[in-house]
């Protein structure tokens, strides 16, 4: 939720009713009526909660009044809310139909410069070869054990769109001009091209791609793609090189089904490169399976296998089979960024054992082949197998790991001590509305509860670098409070001072009660502490959550931040944020992480409670919502 009463640019007019961008009329219709139920400032009991209540009110107003006009709805989702500002103010209406008209043509004008700005792209391949196998297997004692430079092979491009709207009968949707230079050096011997291209779309997905290299390989080249279906595509490519003569090659793809593609390709010329293959690619949610059968100038199988074994991590696996050799090609890849991702392989052949590493960002790989042995040895290959995990391991969890770490914290508390009055309005208001939520939550809960269904036992959302040790905090304030009202039961009681609850300042900032109760907190003694300290980059959304649950699941859409979620609010700006969930459900205990923009459904994408102390937690929670 909102740290103010209305959105900010980030803020998603969906997460504000907590429903998909594909939701329907009638689910953001039921999603508005169930929370203008508990967000009415006349249906509010408590005076003092009014306020609050007209400012979160007023925020899924708006939200309604967008996403229930279907003029308004596309609006948004095509340029968001500027493009409702072009022509629509929020809650306005516009002076007139020509006045809309003037300003909506001089938005869009607006917006298609900045497309055509942002489409230029920039991309190369870089690619290093090195052999270090005198490194790691000494074949002489004269010999030097540098590892030696062999091959650089680098590439480079740029694609410029060019505006075609005025070229009359010339005009096409989009047309591309790509510049480029490719070097390629072997043993000191080598040389480079030049690239240029031209490519060009039409409104029926037909494209027109002319290219040229001039230099070390020269080439011309003509290709030609048509959309033959909504499930079918064809690609046809005519070559030409001084050596090598006219080539021809066809290539068509058809999807199958929902998850299964295949791919056609026949290359008629030059003699060289003829053949046929035939490809079939399947792609589920955390897998990717990918063989291809290859006949002609090339023969043989090419088998691939991704999965997603992380939120960031993807295991893989290839295989090529020839006539006479094969390869194998097993590593992992990592997403470092949005922008970067790292990569790391060995590869078992007839070249030897290859260890490759990987570097991709904004559009430009880097790759490092690097040359452990020419021959196949099992002691090199077995170290080349295990040695990189361990490193990558070790210096994650006792080098990189510990200095990322202490870096990202020094700059949470930064960002959290310079953004302090924000955050604490953004924690205040989410509180506010998990207050006017509690209700209908608890009664979520205590039916959940008595069905065996889902109940939410804690709900973390906020910076991904401390929701889990405040998680491993709560549950052993909850543990000690526990053993406390254990011992007190059999011990003389001390009361408090009139009119003051006793609290710890961990527990008065996060808003937990004694026993580490998800209820609201009730009236604490001052603690001056508070107010110098910066605010927790971690939100407690345990009732949001829970209001979030019908029939037994909890449904998280994609494509937004869950900071604009009603009861959420953004506490750490700036950083990677995740949401944390403890749930139990058919007696069992769980726990999910969620990735800020990431969709899911609870209970199904739980896993099991990690230890004794969570699921004692986890299995308290009905209890705490009595």
């Amino acid at each position: 939720m909102a740290a103010a009463s209305s959105h900010t640019e980030d803020q998603s007019l969906y997460a504000a009713l907590g429903v998909g961008p594909t939701a329907s009329e009638d689910d953001i219709r039921r999603a508005y009526r169930a929370l203008a139920t508990s967000l009415h400032p006349d249906k509010t009991q408590d005076p003092e909660r009014r306020d609050d209540a007209a400012q979160l009110f007023t925020i899924i107003q708006e939200a309604y009044e967008v996403l229930s006009n279907p003029d308004k709805r596309d609006i948004y989702d095509v340029y968001g809310k500027e493009g409702l500002a072009a022509g629509l103010e929020l809650g306005e209406r516009v002076k007139n139909k020509d006045d809309l008209r003037k300003e909506w043509e001089q938005f869009r004008e607006r917006q298609e410069t900045a497309r055509i700005d942002s489409q230029v792209n920039y991309r190369g391949a870089y690619i290093f070869r090195a052999d270090a196998s005198a490194l790691v297997k000494p074949y002489s004692k004269v010999a030097s054990r540098i590892p030696e430079l062999t091959t650089v092979y680098m590439t480079s491009g740029v694609d410029i769109p060019v505006d075609t709207r005025d070229w009359g009968v010339l005009a096409a949707d989009q047309d591309i001009v790509h510049l480029g230079g490719l070097v390629n050096v072997r043993k000191n011997v080598g040389g480079g091209s030049f690239l240029a291209g031209y490519k060009r779309v039409y409104s029926d997905y037909t494209t027109l791609d002319v290219n040229a290299a001039v230099g070390l390989k020269s080439l011309f080249s003509v290709s030609s793609g048509v959309q033959l279906s909504p499930h079918a595509q064809a690609n046809l490519t005519a070559t030409w090189q001084p050596d090598e003569g006219v080539g021809l090659q066809l290539v068509t793809t058809r999807q199958l089904s929902k998850t299964l593609q295949g791919e056609y390709s026949w290359v008629i010329g030059p003699e060289t490169a003829a053949g046929m293959s035939l490809g079939i690619t399947r792609r589920m949610e955390k897998l990717l399976l990918t063989g291809r059968v290859e006949v002609g100038a090339v023969t043989g199988f090419v088998g691939r296998v991704a999965r997603r074994v992380g939120e960031k991590t993807t295991a893989r696996a290839g295989v090529r089979l020839g006539p006479a050799s094969a390869e194998v090609d097993v590593g992992g890849q990592r997403t470092l960024s949005e922008l970067a991702t790292g990569g790391l392989s060995i590869v078992t052949g007839p070249q030897g054992i290859v260890l490759k590493l990987r570097y991709n960002r904004a559009g430009h790989m880097f790759e490092f082949p690097i040359l452990l042995s020419p021959l196949l040895d099992w002691n090199i290959l077995a170290a080349a197998y295990c040695l990189p995990p361990l490193l990558y391991y070790v210096g994650k969890e006792w080098v990189v790991g510990p200095l990322a770490r202490g870096i990202q914290s020094r700059r949470l508390r930064q960002r959290q001590q310079e953004e302090a009055a924000t955050i604490r309005a953004a924690l205040a208001q989410a509180a506010a509305a998990a207050q006017l939520l509690g209700p209908v939550a608890e009664r979520r809960a205590q039916r959940e509860a008595s069905q065996d269904g889902l109940v939410i036992a804690l709900a973390l959302y906020g910076a991904s670098s401390e929701v889990e040790a405040e998680a491993a905090r709560r549950i052993s304030l909850s543990s000690s409070a526990a053993t406390e009202q254990e011992t007190e039961a059999t011990s003389p009681r001390r009361e408090p001072a009139v009119g003051v609850v006793e609290s710890t300042a961990d527990e008065q900032e996060s808003g937990m009660g004694p026993g580490g109760s998800q209820e609201p907190s009730v009236p604490v003694a001052a603690n001056p502490e508070l107010e110098e300290r910066p605010p927790s980059p971690v939100a407690d959304v345990t009732v949001a959550v829970q209001y979030l649950v019908e029939a037994g699941k909890a449904v998280f859409h994609k494509g937004y931040t869950k900071a604009g979620l009603i009861g959420f609010c953004d506490p750490a700006p700036g950083t990677e944020k995740t949401l944390l969930v403890l749930f139990s459900y058919r007696g069992r205990c769980f726990r999910a992480t969620l990735a800020d923009t990431e969709g899911g459904i609870l209970p199904a994408r739980g896993d099991v409670a990690r230890d004794g102390d969570e699921a004692a937690f986890i299995a308290a929670a009905p209890a705490r919502w009595r």
